[in-house]
């Protein structure tokens, strides 16, 4: 039988799964428009209906993820921020960070090849997801911890920065420098942060 005819719009989703896949498996420059076409099983002018050129269908994987799997996060993350409990905020935000590499594995290679390959399109993935994050963190760390003098924009990205490094090597690429559960690598994660490693 002969498979049922997709829509507009289906045919657009399929498409951008299936770029979605190639170019996290061989970047941006690595992937062909034929390659495309034959992923989803369509001729390339069909391919160029939907997308003129490969930079908007990079651009639609990019907004589909953050409408996908940012929009919550960041609203879930500006609720954690209206509580006066710095231990809760990092905890949500490193369980937020920690969860969407898990579930969207893919992504992460997306942006490691768009920044390897100094494509335009790594300026894109920033402009979308990190800033938005970073934009809150550095809020709170204002408000939040001023009283310890540390520099807002530095906290940011070092306690991000840590997370990251975690998904990256021990979710990603299976090194498993860190033994610990998910659960307790992030509320030492937090600790050591907040508290430092000097014994008091």
């Amino acid at each position: 039988m002969r498979a049922p005819k997709l829509s507009k719009a289906e045919r657009r989703k399929a498409i951008v799964e299936a770029a979605a896949q190639l170019f996290s498996e061989r970047g941006f420059r690595g992937v062909t428009t034929k390659d495309l076409a034959r992923a989803v099983g369509v001729t390339e002018p069909v391919l160029y209906e939907h997308f003129q050129t490969k930079r908007d269908l990079y651009a639609a994987i990019i907004d589909g993820t953050s409408r996908e799997n940012f929009e919550q996060a960041r609203e879930t993350l500006r609720q954690s921020a209206l509580a006066d409990e710095p231990r809760a905020f990092f905890t949500t935000l490193a369980t937020l960070m920690v969860e969407s590499f898990s579930r969207n594995p893919s992504y992460l290679r997306l942006v490691l090849f768009s920044a390897l390959e100094k494509h335009e399109l790594a300026q894109l993935c920033f402009e979308r997801h990190a800033q938005a994050i970073y934009a809150i963190v550095i809020e709170y760390v204002k408000k939040r911890m001023a009283s310890r003098r540390v520099d807002p924009v530095i906290a940011a990205r070092l306690f991000i920065g840590a997370v990251h490094h975690y998904c990256i090597f021990d979710l990603h690429f299976g090194f498993r420098i860190v033994r610990a559960s998910k659960k307790r690598a992030i509320a030492s994660m937090v600790d050591i942060f907040l508290h430092g490693i000097q014994a008091q």
